[in-house]
């Protein structure tokens, strides 16, 4: 669990009459809600539906960075769709961080907002920072070089982007929710001729927006080609004399996240492709790498967040597809879920509202070019292939391998099932077939979770869902 769930959210009824509605938004997280609140400032009449609680997905395990700092994105952009590109991806950005600060003071939200400096640093190439540093300033971005760092690290150079924010996000959504119209415990589960079904009712909408982190709906859009998931850790630790004042993101791979929130420092890092996960903890990696930069802290909560990759690094917000002109999509977040949040309620109100807005054609879900996408689509297309191909390869363990802590793979019923026992001795049987698209689920050591490798749905040991796109609420065979 977090350190955001520390306090209360509001609570909503489920909906159990059938209603109309301009705009029916799916999904309670940050970007459903603040599309919503966008909306309804226009004066148009919209509704949230969320199938379990608000909040309760990948919104509350945010570092919680409010930064159009994204790792090396201008220099990526600016080489694959050009310069024009770059600068509306930074403008964007940029009023994202404007529009936070506008709503906090007007809704008065004491939500620990606080204006700070995003850095990207590099251990290990001086150029990347460099090039980064000129594709940045000609988007418009105000940002500086340093050779200067806090970190306890050996930092070659930085890249110092100014005016950014961090914040506590359920403060800052608990007094947003309270403004609007939201249905909790109100799954959609299904789009037919610009209706929404739900279990107890219907909503007919003349625009539809989902938001639900990974769209559920595979046809039309094909999201499930275009993107694939990522885990990553975040440990907050406490010490005595820790207290960084920037926000600190590395470059390359094993990269680690740094900031402060009160007497909290969040460490993050391990990220891997959500199904690929290393046999050793994540977890206990982080621990280690604490005790080395920090040998006097103390771990005092640990969790994890599965994000959203495209393969250009630019997140989708727009219409569906052309055949659906009123039905939208907020999603790809690449791991910048607070600020990229924002920028698709901005587009998607401008969109609903009949407003143009120069950057939609940046975040366009229907864009496509190879030389931008290539790379990772054929990562991707691999990660599927073995994703089915491990069905070729048969278990051969039984329920009696299986010792307390541990998951394996076991014959039964003359099937492979996935099997973990707990500490109490009981063995909890699942199937290995996700439901999404058929994928064979791996094993998870550091979330004690069955994770897809091809779409990044994931169920706990006890068969339960965890993340989307899979819909079928459990895959439990047995309970030994």
């Amino acid at each position: 669990m977090s350190i955001w769930n520390n306090i209360p959210l509001p609570h909503f009824e489920q909906l159990e009459k059938d209603i109309s509605v301009n705009t029916v938004v799916i999904g309670g997280g940050i970007a459903g809600l603040l599309t919503a609140y966008l909306l309804q400032e226009k004066g148009i009449d919209c509704i949230v539906i969320e199938a379990a609680a608000i909040c309760s997905g990948q919104t509350q395990n945010t570092t919680a960075k409010i930064t159009s700092q994204h790792g090396l994105i201008y220099s990526r952009i600016a080489k694959n769709y050009g310069e024009d590109y770059a600068r509306q991806y930074a403008q964007i950005n940029e009023k994202a961080i404007e529009a936070y600060q506008r709503i906090i003071d007007e809704l008065d939200i004491d939500c620990d907002f606080k204006l700070t400096d995003a850095v990207l640093y590099s251990q290990n190439d001086v150029e990347e920072i460099c090039e980064e540093y000129r594709a940045a300033r000609a988007a418009g971005i105000d940002c500086r070089l340093s050779e200067e760092s806090e970190l306890p690290l050996t930092v070659l150079n930085s890249l110092v982007f100014p005016n950014q924010a961090q914040f506590h996000p359920l403060k800052f959504l608990s007094r947003v929710a309270e403004t609007l119209t939201i249905y909790e415990n109100t799954p959609a589960l299904k789009i037919v001729d610009g209706t929404v079904h739900t279990p107890k009712a219907t909503i007919k909408a003349a625009n539809i927006v989902v938001a639900t982190h990974f769209p559920f709906v595979n046809f039309p859009g094909e999201f499930f080609l275009k993107m694939s998931q990522e885990r990553s850790y975040v440990t907050a630790l406490t010490a005595d004399g820790i207290g960084l004042n920037a926000m600190h993101i590395g470059t390359g791979e094993d990269t680690l996240s740094f900031r402060q929130h009160g007497g909290f420092l969040l460490l993050g890092g391990n990220a891997h492709r959500t199904g690929t996960a290393p046999k050793e903890s994540a977890y206990q990696k982080l621990e280690e790498t604490a005790k080395a930069l920090f040998p006097s802290s103390k771990v005092s909560q640990q969790w994890a967040a599965q994000d959203c990759i495209t393969p250009d690094g630019i997140p989708y917000i727009g219409t569906f597809t052309e055949d659906n002109p009123h039905i939208f999509v907020a999603t790809g977040f690449n791991k910048w879920g607070m600020t990229s949040a924002m920028v698709s309620a901005m587009l998607l109100t401008d969109r609903i509202s009949g407003i143009e807005n120069d950057a939609a054609e940046v975040f366009s879900p229907r864009r496509f070019k190879l030389r931008a996408c290539a790379t990772e689509m054929l990562k991707n297309a691999g990660e599927t292939v073995k994703g089915f191909a491990d069905y070729l390869v048969p278990a051969t363990a039984t329920d009696k391998d299986v010792r307390c802590g541990e998951a394996k793979e076991i014959v039964w019923n003359g099937k492979t099932a996935g099997a973990y026992r707990d500490a109490d001795g009981k063995l909890y049987l699942v199937s290995l077939e996700c439901p999404h698209l058929k994928c064979r689920l791996q094993w998870n050591a550091s979330d004690k979770s069955w994770d897809c490798p091809c779409h990044g749905s994931r169920y706990g040991y006890k068969g339960n869902l965890l993340d989307n796109p899979a819909q079928q609420e459990s895959i439990l065979l047995d309970i030994l």
